[in-house]
């Protein structure tokens, strides 16, 4: 294999970072003396690497298997129909101690506040073949065959219970459904609900989608449209593993906001950002746009054009750029000059002084896009290292024939993903960096530069690594070792940075953090 192979042009230099570049040792020494000053969080990582891991992906038809399970557990504890145990779960909210301190407490209780009975659903009142009813919903009379009852002594037509039931369907309350009699609270079983529900798993959705609501502490849908999914979090705070959450359709999003991944910036510095991103577009036009003095749509100058403007049709107002001041015209063709402002139209449009709201909107504006313009640097430099991990995967792994080179190409994409997941985590911070501008003690966001400095410094030093040139086959394995060890300590020193983020935790400090 060719090592030239492996190279890439261009040098990355942090954002946040002031130039110096520690030397590999002391980059190891650096993150070790981190890893000692915080035990408790490499303690914690392993516990949150170990949460990750333990969340689970269901399938609809999982949870129903779920479901199903506690449902039988139930049935048998409390020796009552699987229907009777799902009736009491839907109650009480799928909560099972709640349920069994009050059953047991008072059994004819919680069967009343229910709804069960001891009479069984479709029972009939009449005897023979030729027995008809009188439905009280549509008045028309109908064999016995022809009509049910919950459990109680109201019996309906068949076509009456399965339009009652589609609508409690579609009105999204089939599981707590009672008998249609005004003054009757017994409950429709799952089985009669099944029943009367026509064909499709309606039902069953339904009855999932309650469980899944009941249980959302620990069990979060899926946010891509039509995917069904849920994701069982092993800790229904979401510490430890963070609040992203990854399903097996490919999408990826926040179990606390449903919207995009962003740890390790707060759901709350996220939506303050992206206010402030509709103030900062707002400002843009403020700062870039004026409006014009006829009709008031606003109108940007051209780079290099001169102050004469004239509006779009129907309009076609003529005016100056300086003061808005209208252009006079001698038949078609606007005068030159003007004496309201004394400036020739011609001159060029960046020459005039700026109004106050400008002014404003000019430091707004570069306030936002201190941090918006590391975000989008920070954005290629993840998309750079996702193209160096595919091409090791896909083209450079297939063609190592020896087994040191596999190896060693597998120490590498471990290390381009460590790089690609940290300029990821650097990139959602700057929505806490720009929440930290309005804060009243400017030592935090000085830490938190100083702390995001760092981080990126050790990125860019396991990015020089993994674009080593020179290999020397004798050394593959132990360049390997050295680049799996150092991409270790870089993932160790992004996730304290991540967790100092989080938690308003500081991260070890050396004297010298500077912030831009």
């Amino acid at each position: 294999m060719d090592p030239e192979a492996m190279d890439t042009d261009g040098e990355f230099s942090d954002a946040g970072s002031d130039g110096d570049h520690l030397s590999d040792d002391e980059c190891y020494q650096h993150c070790s003396e981190e890893e000692d000053d915080h035990d408790r969080d490499g303690d914690d990582e392993h516990e949150a690497a170990a949460a990750a891991a333990a969340n689970v992906v269901l399938t609809e038809q999982e949870i129903i298997q779920r479901l199903n399970q506690e449902v039988d557990a139930t049935a048998e504890l409390f020796s009552v129909p699987a229907d009777w145990a799902l009736a009491l779960l839907v109650h009480y909210r799928w909560d099972p101690l709640r349920l069994q301190d009050e059953w047991f407490a008072d059994q004819d209780r919680v069967r009343g506040a229910v709804g069960l009975g001891d009479a069984a659903a479709g029972l009939v009142a009449g005897g023979g073949d030729d027995t008809t009813m009188t439905c009280p919903i549509c008045t028309e009379v109908k064999p016995a065959q022809e009509m049910a009852s919950a459990g109680c002594a109201h019996y309906y037509c068949h076509d009456c219970w399965s339009a009652y039931v589609a609508a409690a369907l579609a009105g999204g309350h089939c599981l707590a459904l009672r008998c249609p009699g005004g003054s009757c609270y017994r409950a429709v079983l799952r089985g009669m609900a099944e029943r009367f529900a026509g064909g499709g798993d309606a039902y069953g959705r339904a009855l999932a989608r309650a469980y899944v609501e009941a249980r959302r502490r620990w069990l979060k849908p899926c946010t891509s449209p039509g995917c069904g999914c849920v994701i069982e979090v092993s800790r229904p705070d979401g510490g430890g593993g963070g609040s992203d959450l990854a399903c097996r359709c490919g999408n990826a999003f926040c179990w606390r906001c449903g919207g995009a991944p962003h740890r390790p910036a707060s759901c709350a510095a996220v939506a303050r950002w992206a206010v402030e991103a509709d103030a900062a577009s707002a400002d843009w036009i403020v700062l870039h746009t004026k409006p014009c003095p006829a009709c008031r749509r606003r109108i940007e100058a051209a780079p290099g054009g001169c102050n004469r403007m004239m509006c779009a049709p129907p309009c076609n107002h003529v005016f100056c750029w300086g003061c808005l001041a209208p252009l006079p015209t001698v038949g078609s063709a606007p005068i030159l000059h003007h004496g309201r402002c004394g400036r020739d139209p011609d001159a060029d449009a960046d020459e005039w002084t700026a109004t106050e709201e400008e002014v404003r909107a000019e430091k707004a504006l570069g306030r936002f896009l201190y941090y918006q313009d590391m975000w989008m640097e920070y954005h290629r430099r993840r998309r750079d290292a996702e193209a160096k991990l595919q091409d090791v995967v896909e083209h450079k792994m297939p063609r190592a024939s020896l087994p040191a080179m596999r190896q060693y190409l597998e120490a590498v994409a471990a290390a381009w993903e460590g790089v690609a997941e940290g300029w990821r985590v650097l990139g959602n911070a700057c929505a806490h960096g720009q929440s930290l501008r309005e804060a009243a003690d400017p030592a935090r966001r000085e830490l938190f530069e100083y702390q995001r400095g760092e981080a990126g410094k050790a990125l860019d030093r396991l990015r020089s690594r993994a674009m080593e040139k020179k290999l020397v086959p004798e050394r593959l394995l132990a360049l390997g070792v050295e680049l799996a060890n150092m991409t270790r300590l870089t993932r160790q020193c992004v996730e304290n940075f991540a967790r100092a983020v989080e938690e308003g935790t500081p991260v070890p400090r050396a004297a010298g953090g500077s912030v831009q």
